[in-house]
């Protein structure tokens, strides 16, 4: 059995979901998630369970016995309370953990543990009967074997109100829709001064390249303060719609990936809506990094249109 412990918000517990259905899929093994809710006040941070609005495949059970791998691994579960204490005492936001865990990969995989915070990090299963991941796993590489199978069950549910029908329906009829994402929230308190990367000028000079590239766009701007974003935004002078606002996350992501044209904000939200889509890289725009202090992220790839975040 493969087990995976969910953390964070929508677009982390994708990635996870990702990571542990396609080592499954890869091993034939049943999968197995663990809803953290005594993480809900802590850290490691979690909100609630998102997947279950999306289409999770029944061969994978979700569960909120978040007891059930110090019972089931306890070694593997020992070495990752480890790992998380000594990255957090070091500063996990502050430094590029990856060499380091890619450089104990191999002993806790032979424990059962897959342990990887971010980034690329190769799994190997090893002979445990169960084995432990654990980590947000936010890396294109763990996954892209089988993303035929995992587009179809990270796919939204549709939500079936009046106002997500209507934007629906604005979308699909707009000659060029490009979907902006503006991360706010969060990201704008002083603790996080590592992810305040997409400034206003930032989503100024994307719109300006998008008009330039795109004259037909039509910007749906989505935000988790739609407040700040109308405040902040200069469109450039394509047409906004304000399309933030439905009645969950997921029913946000599912408006968003029917967009042919993405400005990303350096979340992972923004990035799977781009992936659902299927987004061709030339109609992709991102940040030039995922980090304000110069932290490496997988999730930046080389060929989409990546835009200067310094003044």
């Amino acid at each position: 059995m493969i087990y995976a412990e969910l953390s964070g918000g929508l677009g982390n517990q994708m990635f996870i979901y990702a990571f542990a259905r396609a080592l499954g899929l890869r091993c034939s093994e049943p999968v197995t998630l663990i809803d953290r809710r005594d993480w809900m006040d802590g850290a490691p941070a979690h909100t609630a369970l998102a997947l279950d609005a999306l289409h999770p495949s029944a061969e994978v059970r979700i569960t909120r016995d978040t007891g059930l791998t110090r019972r089931r691994l306890p070694l593997a579960s020992a070495a990752k309370v480890l790992m998380i204490k000594y990255e957090q005492r070091a500063g996990l936001m502050a430094r590029d953990w990856q060499p380091f865990e890619a450089a104990a990969a191999p002993l806790l995989n032979a424990l059962g543990l897959h342990f990887a915070t971010e980034g690329y990090t190769p799994v190997h299963r090893g002979r445990s009967r169960d084995f432990l991941a654990w980590g947000y796993f936010q890396a294109e590489e763990y996954f892209a074997d089988c993303a035929g199978t995992l587009r179809g069950e990270l796919m939204p549910r549709d939500a079936d109100d009046a106002r997500t029908r209507e934007l629906c329906a604005r979308i699909e009829a707009s000659p060029c829709p490009v979907c902006l994402h503006w991360r706010c929230g969060d990201y704008l308190r002083p603790e996080n001064a590592a992810l305040q990367v997409c400034t206003p000028d930032y989503y100024a000079r994307a719109c300006a390249e998008v008009r330039r590239r795109l004259p037909e766009a039509e910007i749906f701007a989505f935000s988790d303060d739609p407040d700040y974003l109308a405040a902040h935004l200069d469109s450039a002078g394509l047409p906004v719609r304000l399309a933030s606002g439905s009645r969950s996350a997921a029913a946000d992501l599912g408006l968003m990936r029917r967009c042919r044209a993405f400005v990303l904000s350096n979340s992972t939200f923004s990035w799977w809506a781009q992936w659902l889509a299927g987004a061709a890289p030339d109609r992709v725009f991102a940040p030039d990094r995922w980090y304000a202090n110069g932290k490496h992220s997988a999730l930046l790839r080389r060929d989409w249109t990546r835009l200067p975040t310094r003044p």
